[in-house]
């Protein structure tokens, strides 16, 4: 009977040492996890702040309007349009008052559970741009609402 009172012993000894395999533990292949890309709506704000969902129609400045845009990829971190840009009343004296644009929107920001695009490039599809329309073919800041 001496084998049944060391047999606790054997299972006990068994458990603790992992059944006397080798410790292998967690294996870890491959890049780390990037972020989840963005899957929500996207919007873009006029000069005013008023949230647009693939707009036809940007008012940009007080000086700049978009017209007739037409959107590529809306939703994606980058969007691009083709449209025309127009100078307000106040462009009374340059000539030409329209001309057509590649719109690019890019920058995306997340607010809560919707996201805003953050900045704008304009620049002319025949260049040069007229000069009441200087600086736009460079990235703008556009208005994001608080968070």
């Amino acid at each position: 009977m001496p084998s049944r009172r060391f047999l606790p012993c054997v299972v006990l000894a068994a458990c603790l040492t992992g059944c006397g395999g080798p410790a292998t533990g967690v294996r870890v292949e491959g890049p780390a996890a990037t972020a989840i890309p963005w899957a929500g709506p996207a919007y873009v704000s006029d000069q005013y702040g008023r949230a647009w969902q693939r707009p036809t129609t940007i008012e940009l400045t007080e000086l700049v309007f978009l017209d007739r845009l037409t959107w590529r990829d809306w939703g994606a971190p980058r969007t691009v349009a083709t449209g025309e840009a127009s100078c307000g009343t106040s462009c009374s004296d340059w000539r030409p008052r329209s001309y057509r644009v590649r719109v690019v929107l890019s920058g995306r920001v997340r607010r809560a559970s919707v996201a805003y695009y953050g900045e704008v490039t304009v620049t002319p599809v025949h260049p040069p741009a007229p000069g009441w329309a200087t600086g736009f073919d460079s990235a703008q800041s556009l208005n994001l609402p608080d968070t």
